[in-house]
């Protein structure tokens, strides 16, 4: 091969480099815009202060939202319509809506056993969230689902999350499924 020859191959070597260099770089921006794109969706789609829970700022919506986002869709899905047969739905939810408490003590502890949410039964689990959120985050999680998706159930405080997690006490083991939920209604922390 002569000497021209082998400049050719170079450059064509050189050109294709090039090539899987720019290929990489608009999949690596692609990659790290994605989740900003999606944040940015969900802020979008977030309920106006017309649609939100009485008296929460659309800022708290939007941190619990990325709150959600986060810690949640995997399971519950971005629109809280959960995976049948695996992970329950959050729109219409009585276990959500009905009373701040319940919630809280599923955020918090997890649940782990049969529950019925919508009528379907549900075995899967709910991991604790109360050892990494604080109280403020998880008031602000479940005020976002409880006000999003055609929800509209008032909201929670941190002072509310503080009182259910104090009356806890050293208890670390998740809640056994709707039975155990349902007994512990009976003695309601919030009045």
């Amino acid at each position: 091969m002569g000497e021209a020859g082998k400049r050719d191959d170079a450059r064509d070597g050189e050109a294709s480099t090039a090539h899987v260099v720019v290929i990489m770089l608009i999949v690596a921006f692609g990659v790290l815009a994605l989740p900003w794109m999606v944040l940015r969706k969900l802020e979008a789609r977030a309920p106006g202060r017309g649609e939100a829970a009485s008296g929460v700022a659309d800022e708290d919506l939007a941190q619990g939202g990325k709150i959600y986002y986060r810690s949640c869709t995997g399971c519950h899905q971005a629109r809280g319509e959960g995976k049948p047969g695996r992970y329950p739905p959050l729109v219409g939810a009585s276990w959500l809506l009905e009373d701040k408490e319940t919630p809280i003590r599923i955020t918090l502890l997890g649940a782990a056993g049969p529950m019925e949410v919508n009528g379907v039964q549900y075995n899967d689990v709910m991991p604790n969230f109360g050892v990494n959120l604080s109280d403020e985050e998880i008031a602000l999680v479940l005020t976002y689902v409880r006000s999003s998706w055609g929800n509209s159930a008032p909201a929670i405080t941190k002072d509310d999350v503080a009182r259910v997690r104090a009356s806890l006490g050293d208890r670390m083991e998740p809640w056994a499924g709707g039975a155990a939920l349902s007994a512990a209604r009976e003695t309601p922390v919030l009045r």
